[in-house]
């Protein structure tokens, strides 16, 4: 029997998912969403960061939708704060990060060195305002439409088919560089507001920006080359002097190759269920950069877990492990797997991708996810806790909550759709026939 399809494995997940969302209610402060320290408490040494703050909002309008009482409130203070604190009432789009208190006239104070324009963090703007939609909270809509304004005033490029990476703080000047960490979230973001707003011009900038991806990787046998200059030429020895730094790190992250995997499978579905073809491109590239990221990353270091970077020939750089990666691991296996049951796969393509899911979500249980709904951010290649004093609500709530709610729900639509049409725990459109493929092991 499935993991999928036991009634006791979703009760699993869905005790997870509580203890994330209660863990993540302690972030709120009167400005946002906050960091959080080692013992759950709020790290005022840290600034109020958009990208944490929008995340949160997403995270807790999938709250509203699975019907967890608290949720509504947060997601409220969430679309509050964007409006009122985050947002740039003389140039637009949002502050990158602002200081925990107010100024005198109750207005928000920039924190030094943000005050520019990211859109890493806008992305998650779009995404947190478009969940918030599909719950129905007051202010989402109209956040939504302002979002998504300044998204086409500011960020995506025509010509390039991706959007830009930063600007200064009056979008006078726009960075040289250009990232593939934004376009994933960015497309993350599209797929959602495309169904949201019913409007086909966001799903096309997604095929667009996952298109590309997909060519550049097929180009370095399924390794993602994450940095690009302004013209979108590869950046392969950006950062290679300092190969330990994980801010756009040197060589080819493992997690975006398996966010991406995740991200080629689900819009693929959309594709499908809307009655458009879908590019055979999609699930080759899906299946390269998982297995890519699989054999380049897992138990390189003789113990279970994934290295975070490798280089052009695969051997690690970053050894360490992020809880992040392991997250995305997880969705990616789930939305393998659910293709291959879906399209009738041979029973070892089958097992294989759920030989995956038990061993990663075993692997995260046992290592990331403390007791009440804390998460350990990172561990040394032999597994042993990192930075016990600096341990940061930061993106990991966020991942590890969708990779525990992504086996409950279909590949498409996305996640605060799917649970806005009831599809939670539903089963898969039908019995999938398993070939089974004899002669061999």
């Amino acid at each position: 029997m499935f993991w999928f399809d036991s009634i006791e494995h979703n009760r699993w997940l869905s005790a997870r998912l509580q203890d994330l969302l209660d863990y993540g209610r302690k972030s709120e402060v009167k400005t946002g969403f906050a960091c959080l320290d080692r013992n759950g408490e709020v790290d005022l040494e840290q600034p109020i960061q958009l990208y944490l703050t929008a995340r949160m909002v997403h995270v807790f309008s999938l709250g509203v939708l699975l019907g967890v009482p608290g949720c509504r409130s947060l997601v409220e203070h969430g679309i509050r704060c964007l409006n009122q604190y985050f947002r740039d009432p003389d140039n637009g789009g949002w502050f990158d990060a602002i200081e925990h208190e107010l100024d005198a006239d109750g207005h928000a104070i920039p924190y030094a060195g943000r005050d520019d324009k990211r859109s890493y963090s806008h992305a998650f703007v779009l995404l947190g305002a478009a969940s918030a939609t599909a719950a129905d909270r007051i202010g989402a809509h109209e956040l939504m439409q302002e979002a998504i304004r300044d998204n086409d005033l500011h960020w995506w490029d025509p010509e390039a088919g991706m959007v830009c990476e930063s600007f200064n703080r009056d979008y006078s000047v726009c960075e040289d560089y250009r990232g593939v960490n934004s376009n994933m979230h960015m497309a993350e973001a599209y797929m959602l507001i495309a169904q949201v707003t019913n409007d086909s011009k966001w799903m096309d900038r997604t095929m667009r920006i996952l298109e590309r991806v997909a060519r550049v990787s097929r180009e370095y046998n399924w390794r993602i080359p994450e940095h690009y200059d302004s013209q979108w030429q590869p950046l392969l020895g950006y950062n290679r002097e300092n190969p330990q730094e994980t801010h756009r790190a040197y060589g080819s992250d493992v997690g975006y190759s398996f966010m991406f995997s995740r991200l080629m499978l689900e819009a693929r579905a959309m594709l499908q269920n809307s009655g458009k073809e879908a590019p055979e491109w999609m699930k080759e590239a899906a299946t390269g950069m998982f297995e890519r990221a699989r054999e380049d990353a897992w138990r390189r270091d003789g113990a279970p877990g994934f290295t975070f970077t490798v280089d052009w020939e695969g051997k690690p750089v970053i050894r360490d492990r992020q809880a992040w990666v392991q997250f995305e691991a997880i969705g990616a296996a789930v939305t393998m797997l659910r293709v291959a049951q879906q399209e009738g796969s041979l029973a070892e393509e089958v097992d294989h991708y759920e030989h995956c899911y038990r061993a990663w979500l075993d692997f995260a249980y046992e290592h990331f996810l403390v007791r009440g709904g804390r998460i350990v951010h990172r561990l040394s290649p032999d597994n042993q806790p990192l930075d016990l004093e600096n341990q940061k609500l930061r993106d990991s709530v966020y991942h590890a909550v969708q990779a525990v709610l992504l086996p409950r729900l279909p590949l498409a639509p996305a996640f605060a759709m799917a649970l806005a049409q009831g599809k939670l725990d539903k089963p898969l459109p039908k019995e999938p026939s398993r070939k089974k493929r004899f002669g061999g092991f």
